[in-house]
């Protein structure tokens, strides 16, 4: 099948799947290939620093980027680069993630390579200037900038943004600006360090035209950004918005009620950590078109916000209701500001028979009964259980909802019986397919769970209990020889088979031999955060090549790497082989004129192929594990 016979944006959004490190050996196929893949690797290239310390390599191939006048605007602050021969691609133009913090980083890092990210740096003058050519270079050469972070503090440490006219001075720049995150850390007398940070905000709401997601997270608010924010709230057409406000006061408040200005437009709606006591909440009456509703560890639900939420009905799809306050609470929930009607009122009146998601941490007979009546079509159920009352009773009426398909459970205090909990689920659960286990399980109840459970569980997360694994998946394979339904088998955080025992390895085989991919999961992927949406990991596999999480449904999520495998395995023969680029990898140490270090380039390029033999062990059969060696072997030549 010819290349050509593929459209360039059908291959790109394939190619839009895979992670940095595959992407970068995309790069080394074909011209294709690398024509495609350079857009999405310098969609973000500016990345934390303490990740990977040569990350501010970035900014050498940045620098090769500057023209004439860029160029001469450094000679008298004596910043010296390399001077290299022009790069293959405008870099700039592709950026379309910036992270203000991460530039600063970078920018530190790279002026003081033996010195690394020295705080006592901050104050040199060249972080400023190389910070303003930076941010002129990418928008001269066309960027189109939709997400932006800025994280502005009232510590000797803040940057501040290049002057406003270099973000208007360019098209498309920020006019097609779809997503704002800020961080606010200042106090009434502290702005004069970001006067250009003030003036770019200011700007934003009539500049900008399409800004659609928005996180704020304020600790403490100079009274000088109430109006730009007031303004972009009012202004722009936010669907999705995230508050984080520490100390409530009256500014922080007309923030909040500026939000009925979204009631076109709004559909997801994020508090986390707020107070709600001094709040009026009427205004979520006026969101019409409201689908998702967190409250992320807050407090204050009262008397009042029973009062309006009881005359009230919602139709949203999601819901999350997590109390802050509760890590210390053992078998009760009074005498702790939390007012359990009033709890049971939210459920009632934000639930209903639209909401599919629900996570819930204040878990008691009377909220579970509530859900079972108000919100009968759940399909997706997380929750956390601090008290042991009751338990025998809350489990059954959980497993009685007809529709749940995805069921993840934690435990918040070691007077919750954990041996109770799964026997009972072994017990009554029928209808869940998707199951993760968050705590310790002992093996006799682990053993009582598998043989008992009537389920037909297609993924399964368990714990990582390293003395317990041999009798986890000894159980999990008798459970899979009566069921014949797991589909994806994770074991939480990381596990190196090389180290197990031949037992489990023989019990692995056995699983694998029954198509059950076997992974590590890590915690961060699996919880109900805002990065991944509650999305449920898909495994890494596939001939070492790594894939971004692709969405909420497995199957379509099967079917993306399905096709990405075809259309790779398809266009695997290059025609021609490609130059190799300049810096185009903000992972890989290569440098512009493609030399490098040739002993780096030989570790990193020895690290790709251990990496994914690592990954073809846990999913391969022995003729794919020949293969892949063969592969390898090619590549090392």
């Amino acid at each position: 099948m010819p290349l050509s016979s593929l459209p360039d944006e059908c291959f790109g959004d394939i190619l839009s799947f895979l992670d940095n490190r595959s992407l970068y050996r995309c790069l080394f196929v074909n011209r294709f290939y690398c024509k495609l893949s350079i857009p999405i690797i310098w969609k973000e290239p500016f990345r934390p620093i303490y990740r990977k310390p040569k990350f501010p390599l970035v900014i050498n191939t940045l620098l090769v980027c500057l023209n004439e006048d860029e160029i001469s605007s450094l000679i008298p602050y004596k910043i010296d680069f390399p001077i290299n021969k022009p790069p293959l691609f405008e870099y700039g133009k592709y950026v379309r993630r910036i992270d203000q913090d991460f530039v600063k980083q970078n920018i530190i890092t790279w002026l003081n390579p033996s010195e690394g990210y020295d705080v006592d740096r901050y104050q040199d003058y060249r972080v400023q200037k190389l910070m303003d050519v930076i941010y002129h270079m990418i928008l001269r050469q066309g960027s189109n900038i939709q997400k932006f972070k800025l994280n502005v503090s009232q510590n000797d440490s803040y940057i501040d943004l290049p002057k406003v006219s270099t973000f208007i001075t360019f098209n498309p720049g920020i006019t097609d600006l779809r997503s704002l995150n800020m961080e606010i850390d200042l106090g009434h007398n502290h702005y004069m360090s970001c006067q250009n940070t003030i003036e770019f905000l200011t700007i934003i709401p009539t500049f900008c035209r399409n800004i659609i997601n928005c996180d704020l997270w304020i600790f403490k608010l100079n009274r000088i950004f109430v109006k730009p924010f007031l303004d972009i709230i009012q202004l722009q057409p936010l669907e999705r918005m995230l508050i984080c406000i520490v100390n409530i006061e009256e500014n922080a408040k007309k923030i909040i009620k500026a939000l009925e200005f979204r009631s076109e437009t709004l559909k997801e709606l994020l508090f986390e950590c707020l107070d709600f006591r001094d709040i009026d909440l009427s205004f979520l009456s006026n969101l019409k078109r409201l689908e998702r509703l967190k409250f992320i560890y807050c407090k204050g639900f009262i008397s009042h916000h029973y009062e309006f939420l009881s005359d009230k009905k919602f139709q949203l799809k999601e819901l999350k209701l997590w109390h802050s306050g509760l890590d210390d609470l053992y078998d009760r929930f009074d005498g702790n500001d939390i007012k359990l009607n009033v709890i049971d009122t939210m459920i009632k009146s934000l639930g209903g028979e639209s909401l599919n998601k629900l996570s819930l941490n204040i878990i008691t007979l009377e909220t579970i009964r509530t859900v079972k009546k108000y919100c009968p079509n759940i399909t997706f159920l997380h929750i956390k259980i601090f008290s042991g009352q009751y338990l025998d009773l809350i489990i059954p009426l959980i497993c009685e909802l007809p529709y749940l398909k995805i069921l993840n459970i934690q435990i918040g205090s070691y007077r919750v019986s954990a041996s109770l909990l799964v026997k009972t689920l072994g017990d009554y659960l029928t209808t869940v397919h998707h199951l993760f286990f968050d705590f310790f399980i002992d093996l006799s109840s682990f053993e009582y769970f598998t043989s008992n459970c009537k389920a037909n569980i297609e993924k399964f997360i368990i714990p990582n209990n390293k003395s317990l694994r041999e009798g986890y998946l000894i159980c999990l394979n008798n459970y899979q020889k009566v069921h014949n339904s797991l589909r994806v088998l994770g074991i939480e955080d990381e596990f190196d088979l090389d180290d197990e025992e031949s037992e489990i390895i023989e019990i692995i085989n056995s699983l694998k031999e029954q198509n059950i991919p076997l992974g590590n999961v890590h915690l961060a992927n699996l919880y109900d955060s805002e990065s991944n949406k509650g999305r449920w990991p898909e495994l890494r596999h596939s001939a070492g090549l790594g894939f971004r999480n692709a969405g909420q449904d497995p199957h379509n999520d099967n079917n993306i790497v399905k096709s990405i495998i075809k259309y790779l395995s398809i266009l695997e023969s290059p025609s021609a082989p490609a130059r190799k680029p300049c810096l185009v990898d903000v992972n890989e140490e290569i440098s512009d004129d493609g030399s490098g270090d040739k002993e780096d380039d030989k570790e990193e390029e020895t690290e790709l192929i251990e990496e994914s033999s690592t990954k073809a062990q846990v999913t391969m059969s022995k003729t794919q594990m020949k293969k892949m060696r063969k592969r390898n072997n090619r590549m090392k030549k």
